[in-house]
């Protein structure tokens, strides 16, 4: 019989494993936990009818919902081991991040932080304002967050300037009450009205940001792997500063419909040392993985969204969700296969994110203790395993469809969870060997950002429309 490490007793103090993460590069953290904590649930976005009247301006520490987010912030950090928390400005618009900061209060010991740049003692702005009541050094907890989105409404939803991206910055770290961030992170590139904005303005904002210490290192996140590959790509060459970013975070392309993040060998490889460029003779290599490009170009990878945004859940995804109908169907027909073996496919699909070694980190929402403790009972079945710098790397061109490693999933799956697994995996009979035949495994993210585009553009002529009836009428 195989051996199964889990969390005896659902010991609620038991914390989760570190994976090696970039002991190569020191702008980021050495080790990770293997499992990250997603804090947009920390806001108004997923809150109940009673929450929805929080806001940025008006939050309080002393609201109820308020109080039970920063609870299970520290129950995540101090008793299970949880000691990444990824935000953004767009969560909740700004709710998330002052929770985060509130929660950073209890978590934090008062440090004055001095940091090492260029082989130089560099002393950081005090922008820490609130007195921490905590004793965890700020070394110790990874909080990355992000830059680009920011309001509901469309017409200011995203503001890739300069400016704005400056601002944004300061502005997190008062929020959460810090002195520098790990990773701050260019968020969903794929909605800039242009690529030259972006070279032109909010990357240099953020080397900015990294030379004044306000960040340690810059990342990117967004939905389409082709949008950051061609950013990554653009970089080179055209900034001043060789090396722009340390990290990429996909969503959504590391879960049981999707695996396109190792498994679509669509990207050209880097070329050799010297100018690092792209090679340009395509005729002569293969392409590969977008996985693969990363570990070639020292860009280390986090995925988040295991559950693909609600797919892979027993209650199925929010109405808003942009997966196709079939992609939908076929969730919904995998976790009802899963159902009737008594396996939860929720947590399957966590076990089997968690497996794939080239993600460092894989980010989850967790709205609650309870949740806290059932995805970190998840993480700690891969107690037994050393995630160390000789792991090999799957992200080559050459994989399967499914990216399975059996020498992980064999001990960690029980046997339920390892014949639903194969159930839904099946490549001939499986709720998913269609719509990845098809291509519907995935939907278009580039035109869900012409969609918004083309939504602004109503907007605006609306707009212009009102103005024109108002100045008509005071005319009349």
């Amino acid at each position: 019989m195989k051996q199964i490490c889990r969390a005896m007793g659902g010991d609620e103090t038991k914390k989760i494993p570190q994976r090696q993460y970039a002991p190569d590069n020191p702008r980021l953290p050495s080790n990770t936990p293997i499992l990250g904590m997603g804090c947009s649930s920390f806001s108004a976005f997923f809150s109940s009818q009673d929450e929805g009247i929080l806001a940025a301006d008006t939050i309080s520490k002393d609201h109820v919902a308020v109080q039970g987010w920063v609870e299970t912030i520290r129950h995540a950090v101090l008793n299970r081991g949880i000691n990444l928390l990824d935000t953004a400005p767009w969560y909740g618009h700004g709710i998330s991040e002052i929770t985060v900061g509130y929660a950073l209060d209890n978590i934090l010991k008062n440090e004055e932080d001095e940091r090492e740049y260029n082989d130089q003692k560099l002393m950081l702005p005090k922008l820490q304002k609130r007195t921490r009541t905590g004793s965890l050094p700020r070394s110790q907890l990874i909080i990355n967050t992000k830059v680009g989105r920011y309001e509901s409404y469309p017409l200011h939803q995203f503001d890739f300037s300069y400016d704005a991206t400056i601002n944004s910055v300061h502005r997190s770290l008062e929020r959460m009450n810090c002195t520098y961030i790990d990773v701050i992170q260019l968020h969903d590139p794929e909605f800039s009205p242009s690529l030259s904005i972006l070279i032109d303005e909010t990357i240099p904002a953020l080397l900015d940001c990294r030379k004044r210490g306000w960040a340690n290192a810059i990342g990117l996140t967004g939905y389409p792997l082709e949008v950051q590959h061609q950013i990554l790509v653009e970089c080179r060459g055209k900034i001043g500063d060789r090396v722009v970013f340390d990290q990429s975070l996909v969503y959504c392309h590391n879960n049981l419909h999707d695996m396109s993040l190792y498994c679509d060998a669509c990207f050209p490889p880097v070329g050799g040392e010297g100018e690092g460029k792209e090679i340009e003779d395509r005729e002569k290599c293969s392409t590969i993985s977008y996985a693969e490009f990363c570990k070639q170009s020292n860009i280390h990878l986090m995925a988040a969204a295991p559950l693909s945004m609600g797919l892979l859940t027993m209650a199925g995804p929010p109405s808003w969700h942009p997966a196709s109908t079939p992609l939908k169907d076929a969730c919904s027909t995998a976790a009802s296969m899963c159902d009737s073996k008594g396996v939860n496919i929720s947590s399957l699909a966590v076990l089997y994110a968690l497996s794939q070694r080239e993600v460092g980190c894989t980010l989850l929402g967790m709205k609650n203790i309870k949740e806290v403790n059932l995805a970190a009972d998840l993480a700690i079945r891969f107690c037994v395993f050393n995630f160390g710098i000789d792991e090999s790397s799957n992200g080559t061109n050459d994989q399967p469809r499914r990216v399975l490693d059996s020498r992980i999933l064999d001990q960690v799956l029980s046997p339920r969870e390892s014949e639903a697994l194969a159930l839904i995996l099946d490549e001939d009979e499986g709720p998913f060997a269609s719509i990845i035949s098809n291509g519907d495994y995935r939907w278009n993210g580039k035109e869900e950002a012409k969609k918004f585009w083309a939504l602004v553009d109503e907007l605006k002529r609306q707009e212009v429309g009102s103005v024109l009836n108002i100045a008509r009428a005071s005319v009349v």
